[in-house]
C-alpha cells in the first residue's frame, strides 16, 4: 500500500476523494521560462502542490466495495503482449466477450530492463510495449474479472503489469440505443450460457 493510500496517511474529504497528509505531500518542481537570446541560467523553484490519491480502490473481495460507487466499472490491465491469448480465452471461459485490445508502451518499475519472451531475454531503451485491454462489466462482476486477469497474465518476474479500475456512469448501445445494463450485456455471455442450459432429467 502506497503512502498515499495508507490509511495513517491520508485522510477522507467530504468530496469523497483522498488528500495527502501535510508529512507525506512532495513538492513539485516548477521552471520559469526565460525569453528567447536569454544568456541567464534557468531558476528551478520548488511549489506545493495537492497530490489526490485514485478515487477507486479496492476493498475486501467480501466487501467489494468501491468509491466513487457506480453500476458499471470499466477494468483496464496492462500486461505483456504475448498473455493476451491466454487473457483472452480466460475472459471468454467466464461468459465475458466485450474486450478493447490497444498497443501501448511505457515504463514503470520494469523501467527498460531486460524482457524475457519464449526463454530469449531482449531489452528495450527507454519504453517497452504492452497491450491495454479496456472491458467494461456491471459492479458484481468486477472480482471475477480482475482475479481471472491476474491469473492468466501473471508470471510472477517484474513487468506484468498492473490493472486499473475505473466507475463509468452510464453504457449506451449505439445500434438501438438501449442504456444500462441491456446494453452493456452481450448477447452469448454469461447470463446467456447459464439460461440456456437445460437439465437432464
Amino acid at each position: 500500500m502506497s503512502p498515499a493510500t495508507s490509511p495513517a496517511a491520508a485522510t477522507a474529504v467530504p468530496s469523497g476523494l483522498l488528500r495527502q497528509s501535510p508529512a507525506t505531500r512532495r513538492d513539485f518542481p516548477t521552471a520559469r521560462v526565460l525569453p528567447a537570446g536569454s544568456s541567464r541560467p534557468l531558476h528551478v523553484t520548488s511549489a506545493p502542490r495537492r497530490t489526490l490519491a485514485t478515487a477507486v480502490r479496492t476493498q475486501s473481495s467480501a466487501n467489494q466495495g468501491y468509491l466513487p460507487e457506480s453500476e458499471f466499472y470499466k477494468i483496464e490491465a496492462i500486461i505483456r503482449p504475448w498473455r493476451v491469448p491466454h487473457v483472452s480465452a480466460g475472459l471468454l471461459e467466464i461468459g465475458i466477450r466485450g474486450v478493447t485490445v490497444s498497443d501501448v508502451r511505457g515504463f514503470g518499475a520494469q523501467g527498460g530492463s531486460t524482457e524475457r519472451h519464449g526463454g530469449s531475454e531482449f531489452s528495450e531503451d527507454t519504453f517497452i510495449s504492452k497491450v491495454k485491454m479496456e472491458i467494461v462489466v456491471c459492479k458484481e462482476q468486477v472480482e471475477a474479472v480482475i482475479d481471472k486477469i491476474i491469473e492468466k497474465a501473471r508470471t510472477g518476474e517484474i513487468g506484468d503489469g498492473k490493472i486499473f479500475l475505473i466507475p463509468v456512469s452510464d453504457v449506451v448501445r449505439i445500434r438501438t440505443g438501449e442504456r444500462g445494463k441491456h446494453a452493456e450485456r452481450m448477447t452469448g455471455g454469461l447470463s446467456d450460457k447459464l439460461s440456456s442450459v437445460v437439465p437432464i432429467s
